[in-house]
């Protein structure tokens, strides 16, 4: 049996589920739609042990806005945060120095990696013109799938001006465009640089970046974004084999350094028991805390959502 880590970034657009082995090369991955997290990571995981029968799984990490119901569910042997399990995938790729560009579904992130070290980092706000919902809006709109963006955007040949500081806005301006005749290829071009623009503005000002450039996440799969920001930059930019597992790679390495003989996966229990979660508003006092009670076969297995940790079980 090959003894494997697991790696799990439960996003609010996807869940990236990833397997590696003890010298951290990736055996097999799932990257789907987040379409409700039980039901997602059930399908999600059945097919990924289908495919992988021969392994016993010896860590679990999870990351993502999903974690602590992830958690709950699989009984991971270590749970952070995004910022650092990216870190620790770059680095698996760029051990000394790196400037990461970082873009998901709904938020965006850089990390600055010195010497071996994070010393620097920050994370988008409420913003979501400069992530992936922002390109996939505009694809809706235009009436084009959003894997189609960059096959359209790289075929301009002049981009348009596309407002970048808000994604309702910039959406708006680019309907304004098509109907006044723009070119399809030209409305996403401009989308890919409003988007780098807006990105550069709000997350690296005041940094100091240096190369290498390595660019990371779902959108790091887009070749227009990856043009836009070379073109940026004037400097080449770095997209690893599996950079839009990055994270669930991060958090599978931190999994094995914390792996011990008494940890037990729930994964495979998880397939075939029965889950479902409740809501309720707890008036123990005036927090008036939203909690999310997870129960299993029936039996409350555990909630979340309490601020001051009196009913997290």
């Amino acid at each position: 049996m090959e003894k494997l880590a697991l790696g799990i970034d439960i996003g609010n657009g996807t869940i990236k589920c990833v397997l590696i082995n003890k010298k951290k090369e990736v055996v097999d991955f799932i990257y789907t739609r987040n379409l409700g997290i039980i039901e997602t990571l059930k399908k999600a995981l059945k097919e990924l042990f289908d495919r992988n029968k021969n392994v016993t799984i010896i860590s679990c990490g999870i990351i993502g806005a999903g974690r602590k119901l992830g958690s709950i569910l699989l009984s991971s042997n270590i749970t952070t945060t995004e910022i650092t399990a990216t870190a620790i995938g770059v680095m698996n790729y760029f051990p000394e120095n790196a400037t990461c560009f970082e873009m998901g579904f709904e938020d965006s992130k850089i990390l600055i990696i010195k010497n071996g070290v994070l010393v620097d980092f920050a994370m988008n706000t409420i913003c979501s013109a400069n992530c992936g919902a922002y390109i996939e809006n505009v694809s809706a709109r235009l009436g084009i799938k959003v894997e189609e963006f960059s096959d359209y955007a790289l075929k301009s040949k002049s981009p348009a001006n596309i407002s970048g500081k808000c994604a309702v806005f910039g959406t708006s301006c680019c309907v304004s465009k098509i109907n006044l005749g723009f070119k399809k290829e030209d409305i996403l071009m401009g989308v890919a640089y409003a988007l780098v623009r807006n990105y550069f503005s709000m997350l690296a000002k005041g940094k100091s970046i240096f190369p290498p450039y390595v660019f990371c996440g779902g959108v790091s799969k887009n070749k227009a974004i990856v043009k836009a920001i070379e073109d940026y930059l004037g400097e080449k930019v770095y997209v690893p084999e599996y950079s839009f597992l990055i994270g669930a790679i991060g958090v599978a390495i931190l999994s094995l350094e914390k792996e011990n003989s008494n940890f037990k996966f729930k994964g495979y229990e998880f397939l075939e028991k029965d889950y479902s979660t409740e809501t309720t508003i707890c008036d123990k006092c005036t927090n008036n805390c939203e909690l999310v009670n997870i129960y299993e076969n029936g039996k409350l297995l555990g909630r979340i959502g309490s601020n001051c940790g009196k009913y997290n079980l």
